[in-house]
């Protein structure tokens, strides 16, 4: 991280980049910034996060200050480049996608108080530091789906409702078995990102996000009927016991094997 002395001169600028292939992109982290950054384009869409300093920010003919917290939403052909408005260095983490994984969608740049679309950034953030590509994947789909503009975000609901309805359908009579985002979408005929879009439209939610929510309750239900956790684990999808207890935990407040004893009135036995 940046240092935060207020010297601009005591951190060498300094920028990593890593490939994420399931977006056809890359994570890249930078710091220690205090040069300009002429007017360019990307043939890609670009999202990214504030995290020290400000800047002034160019976007095609728009002028902007952006600092600790912001985001920042470029889309394929987006003419940007921003100038140092600060003592501090600057730093900031952002992902690139390639145009076709969100099927060449118009994103809009967000108002600086975009909780949601924040949240989601984070949440894509903590994904590419270890998790699977099919939630980084849904991640980055659903963070771009907050982003997408009015317009765009309407044109292909109706069309698109039936395919959240049976997605979810499915996922309810397949609780337990192994989920691929992209299988889903393509045995609806459309794409990963129209699919992310419709379901959250309809549900609120990822089908990811939905499905580990519905194994829970699943998961609570077999427990307050008695079974152990152990088994419970394995009848609804979860690797492990330790995967249910760790889920569990964040959803419920409680471990598995506490509900349990307690929904089952053993605790007052």
């Amino acid at each position: 991280m940046p240092a935060t002395s207020g010297n601009q001169s005591s951190e060498e600028p300094c920028c990593t980049i890593v490939p994420v292939p399931v977006l056809g992109g890359e994570r890249r982290s930078y710091s220690g910034f205090a040069q300009p950054f002429a007017a360019h384009s990307h043939g890609y869409y670009v999202i990214g996060r504030v995290r020290q300093g400000s800047r002034i920010l160019e976007l095609n003919g728009r002028v902007l200050r952006i600092g600790p917290g912001d985001l920042i939403v470029f889309n394929p052909g987006d003419v940007h480049g921003c100038s140092h408005n600060s003592k501090e260095l600057f730093a900031y983490d952002s992902v690139t996608i390639a145009s076709d994984r969100l099927d060449n969608a118009a994103l809009v740049y967000p108002d600086s108080d975009a909780m949601d679309a924040g949240e989601a950034f984070e949440a894509l953030m903590e994904a590419l530091d270890g998790n699977g590509d099919e939630e980084v994947m849904e991640r980055a789909l659903y963070l771009a789906s907050l982003l997408e503009s009015e317009i765009d975000e309407h044109r292909s609901l109706a069309a698109h409702d039936d395919a959240a309805l049976r997605t979810y359908a499915h996922l309810l009579g397949h609780l337990a078995e192994p989920v691929s985002i992209k299988n889903l979408a393509a045995a609806e005929g459309i794409s990963e990102y129209a699919l992310i879009r419709a379901y959250r439209r309809r549900f609120s939610i990822t089908p990811l996000q939905h499905l580990m929510s519905l194994r829970i309750e699943c998961a609570r239900e077999l427990l307050a009927q008695g079974a152990a956790p152990s088994d419970v684990a394995a009848q609804t999808g979860f690797a492990d016991q330790a995967h249910l207890t760790r889920t569990f935990k964040q959803r419920l407040g409680t471990t598995p094997a506490a509900y349990r004893k307690m929904a089952s009135g053993k605790s007052r036995q």
